[in-house]
């Protein structure tokens, strides 16, 4: 230990003693220091005492100088940097991330360090987001599984010792109601009430006289009937490109699905699929193989006529190339469906369970639509085709019942 003698900027007299230790992690001598206001024996065994203190603290201390000032805002920052390089997850679902990090950012304080982080402040999230009535229960759930992960993530990089924590929140569970069971059972339309909302879409586009909103109802009609023909995803069906058909054989060739990002202006690019179940080549009818042609013959004058129409090698597009919009297709929809009395909230989505309906109806087994569908998880196949099939059922034993 030594000490120098200085003077404070009050005029006085003190004495600052040191001490130098090796930090193990290092191999290097570092310091410690104390100020005492006298250089007597009793104060230098007092100073000796305070360094020893000091020097144990520094050398018990095992969190790293970076988490001792990470917050979890950085910690989340880290966590995405990691996952974008590592996931291989597509860009629509890095994305999504993006947001979701937002929202997380924008409820918890940006101060909070991320060992100081605990149970209430989750909860605190939680019941915040809860009040918030334009956020879907499913999207708080979802934040707070990222927020587990990006805690999980910080663990490992910074030797965090416990974040048990994390399984002491409570995710308040939202009651169903019965109309949303029975909206969710029947999100789909019966052929009647398909042909319905074509020939109303069709009817739209023929008394339009303005050519975008024409082609946007025209498309519109081509989409919703080749959706529910083949039953596509409608990300899927966006991404089609010339070359996805095979037209001698009346096979398509699902690899892709649209990323609705914008550069340089120009939005919706191709991506990857949904998931490997989705990658599949699947038979079309006559019907459909008339309808690409329809399309791809409207892109071709478009090309030639329209200077605002950029040539991107998509079939279903709006009147600038682009893949038609998804809010577009859903507005027409909904209000063809209007139109024509259909009282289901229906979207693009309903078709591809339409199509899943139809089969059904035919007897196809629950196997075969599956892979025609691309579903990897059978329960989404199995809600509305056990539906269907109840209702066959039902159907059947009234036709017996008539039986003389």
């Amino acid at each position: 230990m030594w000490h120098e003698k200085f003077t404070n900027k009050h005029g006085e007299t003190k004495y600052r003693y040191y001490e130098k230790y090796k930090d193990p992690l290092t191999n290097k001598w570092r310091r410690v220091s104390v100020v005492l206001n006298k250089n007597g024996k009793q104060s230098q065994k007092e100073a000796q005492k305070r360094l020893n203190e000091r020097i144990d603290e520094k050398l018990n201390n095992k969190t790293p100088t970076t988490l001792k000032s990470l917050t979890f805002h950085a910690a989340c920052d880290e966590w995405f940097e990691n996952y974008k390089l590592t996931s291989g997850s597509k860009q629509s679902t890095i994305r999504a991330k993006t947001y979701r990090l937002a929202h997380i950012k924008e409820r918890i304080n940006e101060d909070i360090l991320v060992d100081k982080m605990n149970a209430q402040v989750i909860q605190n999230y939680i019941n915040t987001s809860m009040k918030e009535n334009n956020i879907k229960h499913i999207t708080i759930k979802v934040n707070v599984s990222l927020i587990k992960s990006v805690l999980k993530f910080a663990q490992k990089r910074y030797n965090i010792s416990d974040i048990s924590y994390i399984d002491n929140v409570s995710l308040p569970k939202k009651a169903v109601t019965r109309e949303e069971i029975k909206a969710k059972r029947e999100n789909y339309l019966e052929m009647n009430e398909v042909h319905k909302l074509i020939d109303e879409l069709n009817h739209k586009a023929s008394t339009s006289n303005k050519g975008y909103i024409k082609r946007s109802y025209m498309m519109t009609a081509y989409i919703t009937e080749f959706q529910v023909l083949n039953g596509l995803r409608i990300g899927e069906l966006l991404a089609l490109q010339p070359e996805n058909i095979d037209f001698k054989n009346k096979k398509i060739e699902i690899d892709g699905t649209i990323a609705w990002i914008t550069k340089d202006g120009v939005r919706g690019f191709k991506d990857t699929t949904k998931t490997e179940a989705s990658y599949r080549t699947i038979s079309i009818t006559t019907r459909s193989c008339e309808i690409l042609r329809k399309v791809m013959l409207e892109n071709k004058k478009s090309t030639k006529w329209d200077s605002n129409f950029k040539e991107r090698n998509f079939i279903f597009t709006n009147s600038k190339g682009s893949p038609m919009p998804l809010s577009s297709i859903n507005a027409n929809i909904k209000n063809a469906a209007k139109n024509v009395g259909i009282e289901k909230d229906i979207s693009t989505h309903t078709m591809r369970h339409s199509h899943i309906s139809l089969l059904s109806q035919l007897g196809v087994s629950l196997r075969a639509i599956m892979d025609r569908v691309g579903h990897k998880d059978y329960k989404t196949t199995l809600q509305i085709y056990s539906h269907v099939t109840e209702q066959m059922d039902k159907d059947m034993m009234s036709k017996l019942e008539n039986i003389n």
